[in-house]
């Protein structure tokens, strides 16, 4: 695990290349290295920071250059099919210097070419840079678990883990995005592979680029989900016992590492499967991390705590679980401005704020921590997945009912103020306002923060364009398939790696710690996505055939517990402790300022949530980190970051 870094073209100073790796540090404390070679554009640059994850040795250092002399690699991430591979190769002739699996992948590379990414398992993003032909690949993995940004400006590509890093290059623009303004606003944040600075752009998943020394650059999706691929048979929805072996081999594949191994448990069915599947493979105790905020105001939680249903799990394992839980006070909203600038792009997600807490704590018994993440959006198992099936009944209903008894009952419902039925309310004025659209609408309309129209109310007309477009994009790729299936593709394309995943990365490696995601093996990822649609949402019932793997190992209340999630206490911070902050950061005079937003539009959504009329919270928390972006990124250089 680590930060890569690297450009081609025009000459640019070893200073900035430096400066670029200094700012990735936190993604690799262990060692830098930075190479820089002729080039027929005129010179390349090879850059890396390492956490050492296998072979902890001097010996696994980057960049690395195959025997040859022709490849030179930098690669991030892990190959956990790595042993197989390197013994195929020395069938072949190969021979290894390391235990890395850095060395495996460049000689896989010599063998096959790109078509040694088929035989690929794991998460990673790499470049390899021809020295004989001055050939650069950039790769990402299928999934999108690990990053990589890039750009070309015509006289030079160049790549890096991190916007920020790319930031310390000469001469690269810091120009925003409308449309991806536009995008941040409406899901609060950007889809890959448009970042919010006009020219750096996400490489997406199961993507590689080619720039040959001409420079003519060539894109291809070398994978991609089967939408043709079905299971129709009883035995493949009715019987765990493939999705069983297929995720205890994805969480033993994750098991390989030279230092110390951990685990989240937040006591919900998605981690606690992979605690229990741990503490069957592992030889030693699994470390297990849960967070709670034990001090926070009832008034303010609508999540329960984790700590009780986590020792529910922990009890059932005995001495082949060690449990940490790690108690986060509800006022850390002072961490934004770190994870500001760990993040790169504004994401406003809350829950950035407790993974970089919770690895931060984790640190010490546990440089590797497998997460459950990935099934909400596999297994059909977020609120909106339920509530746009729902929907199709609610229209069925008289439009005399609906309009005339529910949508005004629903719009009594307190939609500000904390309580019990705040969280009811919120999505209950959410399912009123886009049940009655069609389809892609709706899913999108309960999926987003502001329709197209709505972004009007406070922003200038040129940032609603296009807001919707990727989405409708895959949405329409789909097209012709069952609701449930149109709606986790579109999950994975979007909301998993753009939104989950890239907040996991950075306020992981922001604290040195590597998250490795089971779920997410892509073995797992195409046996479950082929299911019916049943498999996944079975009525009322989400995530069917996962529970079904689930109560062979857990407590059944643990199965079948109500989704919780992570629930930050972001309305007591925007709506009382971060209040005086929150006038300042979007006064009106800053706001226009900006030039971005209505000065008055934005004043109409804080004075709509500090009188307890609307649930602002979640787009006021965009607006707070969108200008704390700003000024770390574009009034100052972003090599730091900034206080309040």
């Amino acid at each position: 695990m680590c930060g890569i870094l690297g450009c081609v073209g025009r000459p640019e100073p070893e200073a900035n290349l430096r400066e670029a790796l200094r700012r990735m540090i936190h993604r690799g404390p262990d060692a830098e290295g930075l190479d820089r070679s002729p080039h027929p554009r005129g010179e390349a640059w090879m850059g890396f920071r390492r956490l050492a994850i296998q072979d902890t040795s001097s010996r696994g250092n980057q960049p690395m250059t195959d025997p040859s002399g022709r490849w030179r690699i930098v690669f991030n991430g892990e190959i956990y099919n790595f042993r197989a591979l390197r013994a195929e190769l020395e069938g072949k002739g190969h021979r290894f210097t390391t235990g890395t699996d850095t060395e495996v992948l460049l000689a896989a590379w010599d063998a096959w070419g790109e078509d040694c990414l088929e035989r690929l398992v794991g998460m990673f993003a790499f470049a390899i840079l021809d020295l004989r032909d001055g050939e650069l690949l950039l790769v990402r993995d299928r999934l999108g678990i690990k990053p990589l940004y890039w750009f070309d400006d015509g006289h030079r590509v160049a790549f890096a883990s991190e916007v920020k890093a790319l930031l310390a290059l000469s001469d690269v623009r810091r120009d925003v995005d409308p449309v991806g303004l536009g995008r941040l606003l409406t899901f609060l944040w950007v889809p890959a592979p448009g970042t919010l600075l006009q020219g750096i752009r996400q490489l997406e998943p199961g993507t590689l680029v080619r720039i040959p020394a001409d420079g003519r650059v060539r894109v291809r999706r070398w994978w991609d989900l089967d939408l043709e691929r079905r299971f129709t048979g009883p035995l493949e929805r009715d019987d765990p016992a493939r999705l069983e072996a297929l995720l205890s081999d994805s969480v033993e594949d994750r098991l390989v590492a030279d230092v110390p191994l951990g685990a989240f448990l937040s006591g919900g069915v998605d981690s606690s499967l992979i605690v229990a599947l741990m503490a069957q493979r592992h030889s030693d105790p699994v470390e297990t991390h849960t967070v709670v905020f034990p001090s926070a105001d009832d008034a303010w939680r609508i999540e329960e705590d984790d700590a009780p249903w986590a020792r529910k799990v922990i009890d059932g394992f005995g001495e082949r679980v060690r449990p940490h839980v790690h108690e986060m006070e509800p006022d850390r909203a002072d961490l934004l401005p770190t994870l500001t600038w760990h993040l790169d792009d504004p994401v406003a997600d809350p829950a950035a704020i407790a993974t970089y807490q919770i690895c931060r704590a984790a640190k010490p018994t546990s440089t590797v921590m497998l997460a459950g993440m990935g099934a909400e959006e596999l297994f059909a198992g977020y609120p909106r997945h339920r509530a746009t099936l729902l929907a199709e009944r609610y229209r069925l209903l008289p439009g005399f009912v609906r309009r005339g008894l529910v949508e005004p009952l629903v719009d009594r419902l307190p939609a500000g103020r904390a309580g019990r039925l705040l969280r009811f309310s919120r999505r209950a004025r959410k399912f009123t306002a886009s049940a009655a659209l069609p389809f892609e609408a709706r899913y999108l309309g309960f999926s987003g923060y502001y329709d197209p129209d709505g972004l009007h109310d406070v922003a200038p007309d040129p940032l609603a364009l296009d807001a919707w477009e990727v989405h409708e994009a895959w949405l329409e790729s789909s097209a012709g398939l069952d609701p449930v299936t149109r709606m986790t593709h579109l999950d994975l394309k979007t909301f998993l790696p753009s939104l989950n995943l890239a907040y996991t990365d950075r306020a992981s490696m922001a604290a040195s710690v590597e998250v490795r995601v089971p779920i997410l093996d892509h073995r797992v990822v195409e046996h479950v996505f082929a299911l019916p649609s049943g498999a996944k949402l079975d009525g009322s019932t989400s995530k069917a055939a996962l529970k079904r793997v689930a109560e062979r190992h857990l407590p059944r209340d643990v199965v079948h517990r109500p989704k919780a999630g992570f629930q930050a206490p972001v309305r007591a911070w925007v709506g009382r402790d971060m209040k005086e902050r929150i006038s300042d950061l979007l006064s009106a005079d800053r706001v226009r300022a900006r030039g971005w937003l209505d000065p008055d539009g934005v004043q109409r959504l804080l004075d709509g949530q500090w009188s307890g009329r609307e649930d602002n919270a979640l787009r006021i928390w965009t607006l707070v980190t969108l200008e704390l972006w700003a000024r770390t990124f574009l009034d100052a250089d972003g090599g730091a970051e900034v206080g309040w």
